[in-house]
């Protein structure tokens, strides 16, 4: 791109048309309708500051103006080409058209070189400040025709643009169904809310006497072709609600209602594992609900298994941790599951009273087929079994693998082939005998 041009050139045009001031979108709209006509491509490029808000919050908006000003100004002089302009699209928002483009390697290196003025640090007296600008870069023509789907596209790459590397992102179709979830996250919530959500339960066997020793908990949802809801996901939507301690009272209640009634009317004396983001355990009432719904079901607090997933909140929140330790004192069995938890996490994790860890064998593509994959497989469970945790496999494909990961040291295993999530009364079917 052409870096001699001055401020100006990246500026909107205001000369007037018919009496009226030529807006940015006005100005847009006319290049999307001559590129229709001559067949050539444009570029939208927006450009997400990541600091003016923050800059408001600390020092005023008089500051963040004069800041946002600088950095437009910096891109109009070292960026923008002749006839290249730029909008306000909000706070911490810019974007910048290329009417011409004639090829997407083009708009990458525009994009390039706005992340690189951006990223330039500002001084604001004698405090060095630097942004974190991400780029989303839109093409016209695209199959969503328009300045509207133009603009939706461009925002919808740069909020997949923040969480690249890169920081720089181009429009795709698959960008759509993960900014889709925002609706599905509203229908979830109103369905915690009308408690519409139901349990099944997912059997897990020890592999050494090949009996059924638990069940864990899971949550089902009837919408569409939906079925079962990540506990993650649950949790999150009930939190946005103000809702996640009925929440996770109702799930408590309904998991040991559902063991009590397996012992009774099946003989299964089985424990029942509920799965809770760590983030939960900042909830003062954790340990309270816990020990209420044990009582009111008249269970062993070692017939509850919790399953803790996200474990990186653990290192940073000392509420947290104190969590795991009353939940321990109460006599509740708790699992690490985090198959994204780093191998260095077991240094610190092992100062915590964890009594299981939970291994996704899927993690590890087509390790049986390889002995060094193997290798580092039986060397992390022989690791496990030094901390005096015991290892629950999931993932698993088949009985072959099924041996496998039995001869390789692993206590127990939870599978779809072996036995899918059902419901409570499906369950007492199916595995009574």
């Amino acid at each position: 791109m052409n870096a001699e041009k001055s401020a100006e050139a990246g500026a909107v045009s205001t000369e007037p048309v018919s009496g009226e001031e030529v807006t940015f979108l006005d100005r847009l709209r006319g290049c999307v309708e001559q590129r229709r006509a001559d067949g050539h491509s444009l570029a939208l490029l927006l450009a997400d500051f990541g600091v003016i808000g923050r800059i408001d919050a600390l020092w005023g908006y008089q500051t963040g103006d004069a800041v946002r000003s600088r950095m437009v100004a910096g891109i109009g002089a070292e960026v923008l080409r002749p006839g290249d302009f730029t909008g306000d699209l909000g706070r911490d928002e810019l974007a910048c058209v290329l009417p011409v483009v004639e090829s997407a390697q083009l708009a990458q290196l525009a994009a390039e070189k706005l992340l690189r003025t951006m990223s330039a640090p500002l001084w604001l007296g004698e405090a060095e400040v630097y942004a974190s600008p991400s780029v989303g870069i839109a093409i016209f023509p695209a199959p969503a025709d328009g300045v509207e789907p133009l603009l939706q596209h461009a925002k919808s790459a740069c909020t997949a643009a923040a969480g690249k590397d890169g920081h720089i992102a181009f429009y795709d179709h698959a960008q759509d169904s993960e900014n889709s979830r925002l609706v599905e996250e509203g229908r979830l919530r109103s369905a915690i809310a009308d408690d519409l959500l139901e349990l099944v339960f997912q059997p897990q066997f020890d592999l050494r006497y090949g009996q059924i020793m638990g069940v864990e908990a899971m949550l089902r949802w009837h919408d569409g072709e939906r079925a079962l809801v990540p506990m993650r996901e649950a949790i999150a939507a009930a939190d946005a609600g103000g809702m996640v301690t009925k929440l996770i009272s109702s799930l408590l209640n309904r998991a040991l209602r559902n063991c009590s009634e397996l012992r009774q009317r099946a003989g299964l004396d089985l424990r029942v594992a509920v799965n809770l983001p760590a983030r939960t355990l900042l909830n003062p009432e954790i340990a309270e609900l816990v020990e209420r719904a044990l009582r009111t079901w008249s269970l062993r607090p070692g017939r509850l298994m919790l399953e803790i997933g996200d474990l990186a909140i653990l290192e940073t929140h000392e509420p947290a941790r104190a969590q795991i330790k009353r939940l321990n004192e109460i006599g509740v069995k708790l699992s690490m599951d985090d198959s994204d938890a780093p191998l260095s996490s077991l240094f610190w994790l092992a100062t915590l009273p964890f009594q299981e860890l939970k291994i996704d064998v899927r993690i590890a593509h087509d390790w049986a087929a390889h002995p060094q994959s193997e290798g580092v497989f039986r060397s992390l469970v022989e690791l496990v079994h030094k901390l005096k945790f015991d290892v629950v496999a999931i993932g698993v494909t088949d009985e072959a693998e099924a041996a496998r990961i039995l001869e390789l040291g692993c206590d127990f295993m939870q599978a779809d082939f072996r036995g899918p999530p059902v419901s409570p009364e499906d369950f007492i079917t199916r595995f009574a005998s």
